[in-house]
């Protein structure tokens, strides 16, 4: 028994090339043959080459084989062998134990997806583990997976195209016929078959035309290769592996409810640790087979297709032979290709690149641009799955929202429905005239109660009582049942659309017991505005394409901006993210652009090239500071057009110190100083009243930051600390005495 746990009597010798010991690099690797690495001798240990092969190796992993095992990944990690034996740095070292993560065995069986998933885990070590576990698996090489023939020697079923097709005497007619009437008329170097054919052609030379552009491959290839369809030609690469690894692929790889490699060792023979190596080689045999020749082509057409979304009925129905069976392992084409393939996923009856997760993200993005500031988007007007034409995408996009957990009907999404008070100013919206709360909760998809519904809208300066027992919304400008709103527009009305402030706060203090502040904040709040001492009635922009001031999550800080988010396993693997159109407009960009931004690490790129801006991959910055998923993040983008990360830290559960932190600005400052901050972020006025401020980030959707400023509105407006009231006022109950 060797350090590693080997024994020289059942492994096989250590392997010469990176392939011996990575069985996958081949398939994974986006390098071209003429710089296969992988074909060469393994550097000696502790060499430059070799740290970097190895740090290539774990990149390949993360980007391209997320969702194999760590055991698939490096299928000669020796068996049982204590993890603290390993050269494993502190931090990862802690990681794997604060886990109970001793042994290689424990750690086989995990996907590095869920790895990559652990909290306060960053990338950076993550990548570390994989180097070390790469260097640990090259002590042995893999067990082959190739069938042998009668004499021993590992044979190829199949050779795609051995020999050419043979053509028929009527193809090679029609083509004779129509190049020597090219030839005739002095166009010998014009394309056969052209757009147009051209005026004064003979009726032999359409006709030669028309059977050329009626060929099919049936009049081309033999009966022979007519059977090669996609399933044919992986059940042809399925053939070229002992029928061992094919059970394990069709049981683990391609199963719903995997087989354990103790089940499979018992049914085989042979001990877990060989087929946890078979597996590996097997699955990195036919990832090599889908990475080249035809089946890469249908790999590839497949990818294309999809697009972001699309349907997997869809799919088959433009490529039939995705829904053939794989006679080899019983399964569909388009699940084994998934199955091998990380480039996207097919899951739930849809197709997604590259991920559920990462479809399910970028549909949130979409939806913020394309729907109101009501959280209200028109199905016909969204664009977010692939399709063919003849079929009705407003359904297909239903479908797909729904799936992923928003209320439609059949013309409209609802995208902010996790208050009562959003989703009853949303369904006011779309019916356009008073309801009760009682209609209004007869619309709501989850049950809520009246009596909820009543106290939110009450406490909501979106919503006016217009009678008893209806609600509106205040943008409409009806009259109020009661309040200082309505004497406001009462007085607006009167004087023409326009009032002098001072001439306002004075009739209406005269007349009513308010203050003077009071009615300030109220005419410098939608859906008023006071700008050179006169108030009047705010213009509310409809537009889905939102400015900056009005994006959410994205704040204008000293000499730069900053938009916050989440990271997730795509920025993780190396992908890029959307971006919001105001980063665009930020930047001067228009469609098409392409820009790079400076930075430490190098230029951060952000294009405009599809249907709204991306940033590039953002990976080596989460690799510099061991940044983990699930981590909120700012982007910052500079005035001077340069780039950095700044990581958000944990919240505290102080409502300022949080609703600070999230806008990027640090705690512990006065009141006054916080107020003018929560302002300038989202460039209001540093002074406007605190009701303004909460207007404003409310209209944006970020209610987070919206109901904590109405927690701590007192403390902003007078500086003075909270004192929490004994017993919390029912309004509605007071409103309905009057």
């Amino acid at each position: 028994m060797d350090d590693f746990g080997h024994d020289p009597q059942v492994d096989d010798l250590p392997p010469l090339i990176w392939l011996d010991a990575f069985p996958w690099l081949r398939g994974a690797s986006t390098d071209d043959n003429a710089n296969a690495w992988w074909e060469v001798p393994i550097a000696v240990s502790g060499s430059v080459e070799r740290v970097v092969k190895l740090e290539r190796i774990a990149e390949l992993a993360i980007e391209r084989l997320s969702q194999w095992t760590i055991g698939q990944i490096f299928p000669g990690l020796p068996p049982s062998f204590p993890l603290t034996a390993l050269r494993l740095p502190v931090r990862a070292g802690n990681v794997l134990a604060r886990r109970g993560i001793s042994t290689t065995d424990e750690l086989s069986l995990l996907v590095l997806d869920e790895i990559m998933d652990w909290r306060n885990v960053g990338i950076g070590t993550v990548s570390t583990i994989l180097q070390v576990l790469a260097e640990c698996s090259m002590s042995i090489s893999t067990t082959s997976v190739m069938a042998e023939n009668s004499t021993g020697r590992q044979e190829d079923r199949y050779v795609e195209h051995a020999h050419p097709p043979v053509l028929s005497s009527g193809l090679i007619a029609s083509v004779r016929e129509i190049a020597m009437w090219q030839t005739a008329i002095g166009l010998p170097a014009a394309p056969l078959l052209g757009d147009k054919i051209p005026a004064g052609v003979p009726p032999e030379i359409r006709s030669a035309r028309g059977y050329l552009e009626a060929l099919s491959a049936k009049d081309v290839l033999q009966e022979s290769e007519l059977e090669l369809d996609a399933a044919a030609l992986l059940d042809n690469e399925l053939g070229k592996l002992d029928s061992r690894a094919v059970g394990i692929l069709q049981k683990r790889v391609f199963a719903d409810k995997p087989a354990t490699l103790d089940e499979l060792g018992i049914e085989y023979g042979f001990t877990r640790e060989r087929a946890r190596q078979i597996e590996g080689k097997a699955r990195a045999a036919m990832l090599d087979a889908i990475s080249s020749g035809t089946l890469h082509m249908v790999a590839n057409a497949a990818r294309a297709l999809i697009g972001t979304i699309r349907p997997l009925t869809d799919l088959v129905r433009l490529m039939p032979a995705l829904n053939g069976t794989v006679q080899a392992v019983n399964q569909p084409v388009w699940r084994v290709i998934d199955r091998l393939d990380d480039a996207y996923q097919i899951t739930e009856g849809w197709c997604v690149v590259p991920t559920l997760t990462a479809a399910r993200e970028w549909t949130a993005a979409q939806l913020q641009e394309r729907t109101d500031y009501h959280g209200v988007g028109r199905l016909e007007e969204l664009d977010l799955i692939e399709c063919s034409p003849d079929l009705n995408q407003s359904e297909l996009t239903a479908e797909w929202l729904r799936s992923c957990g928003y209320i439609v009907d059949d013309t409209t999404v609802l995208t902010r429905t996790a208050s009562v008070g959003d989703y009853a100013a949303a369904i006011l919206f779309l019916r356009g005239s008073p309801m009760t709360a009682d209609e209004i909760i007869e619309c709501f998809a989850v049950k809520r109660t009246a009596g909820s519904l009543k106290n939110a809208m009450t406490n909501d300066e979106r919503f006016e009582r217009v009678d008893r027992k209806e609600w509106a919304l205040a943008e409409w400008g009806m009259e109020a049942y009661a309040g200082i709103r309505s004497v406001i527009r009462k007085e607006l009305a009167k004087a023409g659309g326009a009032i002098s402030i001072n001439r306002l706060v004075e009739h209406i203090t005269g007349k009513y017991s308010v203050s003077s502040s009071s009615v300030m904040a109220y005419a410098s709040t939608p859906p008023f505005e006071l700008r050179g001492g006169m108030v009047k009635s705010a213009g509310m922009s409809r537009e889905t394409r939102k400015p900056p001031a009005r994006t959410p999550r994205l704040y204008r800080r000293g000499d730069e901006w900053i938009y916050r988010v989440r990271i997730n396993h795509d920025h993780l693997r190396g992908s890029g993210s959307v971006a919001p159109v105001a980063i665009a407009a930020i930047l001067g960009m228009a469609y098409g652009d392409k820009l790079q931004l400076a930075s430490e690490l190098g230029d951060q790129s952000i294009n405009w090239t599809g249907t709204q801006p991306a940033f590039g991959t953002i990976r080596r910055f989460l690799l510099k500071d061991d940044i983990s998923a699930d981590t909120e993040v700012f982007l910052r983008i500079r005035d001077d057009r340069s780039f950095d990360i700044e990581v958000i830290g944990e919240l505290s559960g102080d409502p300022l110190a949080d609703a600070l932190a999230l806008i990027g600005v640090p705690s512990g400052i006065a009141a006054e100083e916080a107020r003018r901050a929560f302002a300038a972020a989202i460039q209001l006025p540093e002074d406007s009243p605190v009701v303004s401020i909460i207007g404003g980030y409310r209209d944006r959707g970020e209610s987070d930051v919206a109901d904590s400023l109405t927690t701590m509105r007192h403390y902003l407006e007078t500086g003075e600390p909270i004192e929490r009231e004994a017993k919390a006022t029912d309004v509605h109950g007071i409103l309905d005495l009057l």
